[in-house]
Formats: C-alpha cells, sequence, structure tokens
C-alpha cells in the first residue's frame, strides 16, 4: 500500500510539472506561429524529458517504472476519445493516424522498461536518464537538421535511403554532448572517461537511428545507448 501512494503522489507531482509546461508550448506554438516541425519537436523534448524528471520525483526505480506505466495507460484513451476532432492533427503535427498515442506509448511503456534494467537490474539509473536525454536531444537534432539542411544520403547497409548524413551528423555531435555533460553531471566519471562512453554511445546510437523505421527508434536507439554505456561501465 506504501508503494502505490508513493506512486500515486508522485504521479500527481508529475502532472503538475507536464500540463503547465504542455499549456505553455501550445500558447507558444499558436501565439508565434513557430514552425511545425520545430513545435514537433519542442513536444518531442517536453515527453521524453519526463523520464528523468520522474526519477528525481520518486528516487526509485520501481516508482518511476509504476508512474511511465500509468501515465501511458491515462494518455492512451484521452487521447482515443479526441483524435477525431478537427484540430488534433494540427495541434499535435501529426503525420499519420494514431501516430501521436502509439509514439507516446513506445516512449513511456519503453522508457518504464529502460529504467526497470538500468536502475533496477543494474542499479545504474545514471544509464537510465544518459540513454534517455541522448536519444532525445539527438534525434530532435536530426531530424531538425536533416530536414532544413539535409542533401547527401547515406547509403549505409541497411540505413533508411531518407536519412542524411547532416542529419546523422548532427545527432551524433548532439548526443555526445548531452551524454558527457549528463554523465559527469552524475558522478559516473572523469570528463575524459565520460566523453570517451558518450562517443561511443553516440556511434552506436546514431547508426541504430538510421536503420531503425516505423518510428521504432524510440526503442531501438535508447536500448542501443544504453546497451553501450552498461558494457562500459561492466568493463571498467
Amino acid at each position: 500500500m506504501g508503494l502505490m501512494v508513493e506512486a500515486w503522489w508522485c504521479f500527481v507531482r508529475y502532472l503538475l510539472y507536464i500540463v503547465p509546461l504542455a499549456a505553455a508550448l501550445v500558447t507558444v506554438h499558436f501565439t508565434l506561429r513557430i514552425p511545425r516541425e520545430l513545435f514537433r519537436k519542442m513536444l518531442h523534448v517536453a515527453a521524453f524529458t519526463s523520464t528523468p524528471v520522474i526519477m528525481w520525483l520518486s528516487g526509485d526505480w520501481l516508482v518511476t517504472v509504476m508512474v511511465l506505466v500509468a501515465f501511458g495507460v491515462v494518455v492512451w484513451p484521452l487521447l482515443a476519445a479526441v483524435e477525431g476532432q478537427p484540430w488534433y492533427d494540427g495541434l499535435f503535427v501529426q503525420r499519420r493516424l494514431h501516430e501521436v498515442r502509439r509514439s507516446l506509448l513506445l516512449m513511456f511503456w519503453g522508457s518504464a522498461l529502460l529504467v526497470a534494467v538500468c536502475w533496477g537490474a543494474f542499479a545504474r539509473p545514471d544509464v537510465a536518464a544518459t540513454s534517455i536525454l541522448m536519444w532525445g536531444f539527438g534525434d530532435a537534432a536530426a531530424a531538425l537538421v536533416g530536414k532544413r539542411w539535409g542533401r547527401h544520403h547515406t547509403g549505409l547497409p541497411l540505413a533508411d535511403p531518407h536519412k542524411t548524413w547532416e542529419g546523422s551528423g548532427a545527432m551524433c555531435a548532439v548526443s555526445f554532448v548531452v551524454g558527457t555533460g549528463v554523465l559527469v553531471a552524475c558522478g559516473a566519471g572523469g570528463v575524459l572517461g565520460c566523453a570517451v562512453r558518450a562517443a561511443v554511445a553516440a556511434l552506436a546510437g546514431s547508426y541504430v537511428e538510421l536503420i531503425t523505421r516505423k518510428g521504432y527508434d524510440t526503442i531501438t536507439v535508447p536500448f542501443a545507448i544504453a546497451a553501450v554505456l552498461l558494457c562500459c561501465a561492466l568493463l571498467a
């Protein structure tokens, strides 16, 4: 019962964070008329940064998992109920039918599994937070840079033919910077050691993002990054 109460209280506090943030983003979107793709990635940032926020609020891996799973359960029927409204696609910048709620479910439940593995099984919450943030900011950079300046397709084995070197380079660079910063901030080692681990993980994550299609990079990329970081931690 105590665990359920703790999870419920964490869920409420998380709502007090995410609801005003979402409202602010929507207000900015319609007030400043920012580009659709940029607003799409702003929503993306708000969503994936939720996991580190919940981890910080709860301080416990099981509570974090419970809150992430619960949020997916709550959001799915709410979005399903309003998906047919004429304003829905424009508000969420949805490209395909059911894309938003499917992506949210993959993100929150995938993050729950990642936290359970990294924090619950290996006692490495820093790896869970780092891998999610490296993927999230890197993916946003890849989309924004690739769509705006992408001219040269990678042509790498198994890669999505639409992906470009410009987008992948942006993802790798941003993932590396974010990964190094988060690892250092979490006390995972010295700057040089954290930079080396972040560099290897960023390269792995960028390639996995290239070969992953249909939006499943929400799952594959953070898990690939986490696998590299866990291996580095175990071999250290």
